[in-house]
Parts: C-alpha cells; sequence; structure tokens
C-alpha cells in the first residue's frame, strides 16, 4: 500500500493531506524508486503555499532517495536494486514514486539515503553558485545573505575550504551554526552592517551571494564593490526591487539562474559526485537530519515556517 502527501488548493501547512495513492507503472525512460528518506526544503513550502503556481492537486517536495523497484523500457542507466537519489523532481512525498530516469544520480555504498536526502538538492544548489554563476578568484571576499539557510549553510563550507575568505549573514538564533560556517558572522539586523563588512572588504566584497532578497538587499548594494558580481540564488523574503541601470553604471555583474539551467542531465552524475565527495571530507559539518514520518508533513512544513528546525529535515517513509 502507498501514501502521498498532497495539496488540492494553496495555503499554509494545514493544505496537505496524506493519501492512499499507488505509483503507476514506469513508462519508457522511466524508472519506479521505493523511497527510504525524503528531503524537506524550503521550496516546498513556496510550492505549497503558491508562490510556484504548479498545477492543483499537486503532490508535495521535489527530493527523494531510495532504491530502484522496476525500470521501463529503454533505461539503461539504473537497474532493480541500485541505490539512486534525485533532485527537483515534483512529487517526492510519496512512499514509492516514477520518475524519468534523466534525474537520478547512483549513490556511493558510504552515502546513506538519509544523507542523499538532505545534501543533493542543496548542494547541487551551491555547486551551480560557485562553478557557473559567479565563481571566485583566489584572494576574493565574498558576502553569502543568509548563511545559516541551508543551501547558504553548504555554499559558505564549500567556499572557505577552497580558500575564499566568506562573510556571512544569518539568524540571531542560528549564530552557533553561522560562526562554524563563515569567517566572519553578522546576524540579520546588525546596526552599521555596511560599516563592519566594509573594515573586512576596504572597497566591497568581490560577490555577493544573494539568497533572501528584499530584507536584505539594501545591504548587498551597499558593500558589494564597483565591478562586482551579485548571484541571486533565491529570494526567502519575497523578491527585491532591482535598478539594473545602476548597477551597470557601477559596472556591476548580476546574475539569475535556477539550479535547472546548470545541473543537466550531461553533469548530473558529475556534480553529483563532487557533492558526496565534499560531504565525506567534512566540508559540510555533521549536522544530522531531523526525521519526521511521511504523515507528519504538516509539521516539518509549520517547522521550517515559525523557524523551530536547526539543519537539515527528512521525511521517512
Amino acid at each position: 500500500m502507498s501514501y502521498v502527501v498532497k495539496y488540492s488548493q494553496w495555503g499554509g501547512p494545514s493544505v496537505l493531506r496524506v493519501e492512499q495513492e499507488n505509483a503507476h507503472a514506469p513508462g519508457a525512460g522511466e524508472v519506479l524508486i521505493r523511497q527510504e528518506a525524503i528531503g524537506v526544503n524550503f521550496v516546498d513550502t513556496m510550492f505549497r503555499d503558491g508562490t510556484f503556481k504548479a498545477g492543483l492537486p499537486g503532490v508535495a517536495g521535489v527530493e527523494g532517495a531510495g532504491m530502484v523497484d522496476a525500470v521501463g523500457s529503454g533505461v539503461t542507466r539504473f537497474a532493480p536494486g541500485d541505490r539512486v537519489a534525485y533532485f527537483f523532481a515534483p512529487g517526492s512525498y510519496a512512499t514509492e514514486r516514477v520518475v524519468s530516469e534523466d534525474v537520478l544520480v547512483k549513490l556511493p555504498d558510504n552515502v546513506q539515503a538519509e544523507t542523499a536526502a538532505t545534501i543533493l538538492t542543496k548542494g547541487l544548489t551551491a555547486w551551480m553558485a560557485i562553478s557557473a554563476m559567479a565563481k571566485p578568484d583566489d584572494g576574493d571576499r565574498v558576502l553569502v545573505q543568509g548563511a545559516t539557510g541551508g543551501v547558504g549553510n553548504l555554499l559558505s563550507r564549500w567556499l572557505r575550504k577552497r580558500g575564499i575568505t566568506v562573510i556571512g549573514t544569518g539568524s540571531h538564533r542560528k549564530q552557533a551554526g553561522l560562526e562554524k560556517a563563515v569567517d566572519h558572522a553578522f546576524a540579520y539586523g546588525t546596526v552599521a552592517l555596511d560599516e563592519h563588512i566594509r573594515t573586512i572588504a576596504l572597497y566591497g566584497v568581490d560577490i555577493v551571494y544573494e539568497l533572501v532578497g528584499a530584507a536584505t538587499f539594501a545591504t548587498t548594494l551597499g558593500v558589494i564593490r564597483d565591478g562586482g558580481t551579485i548571484a541571486v540564488i533565491g529570494a526567502a523574503s519575497g523578491g527585491a526591487a532591482i535598478d539594473e541601470g545602476s548597477l551597470h553604471r557601477r559596472g556591476i555583474r548580476l546574475v539569475r539562474a535556477s539550479t535547472g539551467q546548470h545541473v543537466t542531465k550531461d553533469n548530473l552524475q558529475a556534480a553529483a559526485d563532487e557533492v558526496f565527495d565534499a560531504w565525506r571530507n567534512g566540508v559540510f559539518g555533521t549536522a544530522s537530519a531531523r526525521k519526521y514520518p511521511l504523515w507528519e508533513a504538516q509539521r516539518a512544513h509549520a517547522d521550517i515556517l515559525e523557524r523551530r528546525s536547526n539543519g537539515p529535515m527528512v521525511l521517512v517513509p
């Protein structure tokens, strides 16, 4: 018997409902997965509340990991029994599901499903930011706006591992985690934050990785150097009003992208392997995931909105 977590209207966590629904047999190019762990990401709440208006009804979630149960015709890279994970394939809150083989990666023997479901989407987004959106040079000073979030924390740690000086902003309630991830930590709303950052980077930072949006963008503009790069990865507080003409006059490059633009079926496994290697080498720290049964998806979403959870979260079917 299989279950999914669906929503038939947009709204708060209460619109999530557990329903019995069996997955269909995999078609051409598709794979049936018996899921072992399902990642819970902030973007899940944005699909649920209608910020991203996908079709209704919908199954929540975009990320998971488990074991291949069956494959459809034409599938050549996977076989029953393979351990796999996927990123950004909407419909993950389910005990079993069918996905295209193009979104799947094979898991190394020493990477568990729970680990994959907590780091793959976030890690690939961080990989995209560093490798495709704004690749820092040796000696650069960068600012990560939102360094206590899931993506921002991994991104900050990965940048530091590469020898980049990282300034990070984040929630004061997650100060301890912030200080472990960056070289210079500041809470949102710090008085005279621009001045503090300018004491570290006198002429301004070379790159800002912006994950917060409206609430932090004034600081971003105040500390980016002329000729620097602003990489807009997310907008947890809503989109900022951006005067692109002003940026152009200062020679500032503005980059917007989604992970799917730079992580494709051709480079997905290689990029995922870099993420898994970083995890194995301790780059991402040792935080364990907070686990929720699948039928407590409402509580998981409420904990995200109320910021009651520190670190990664997974649903367990």
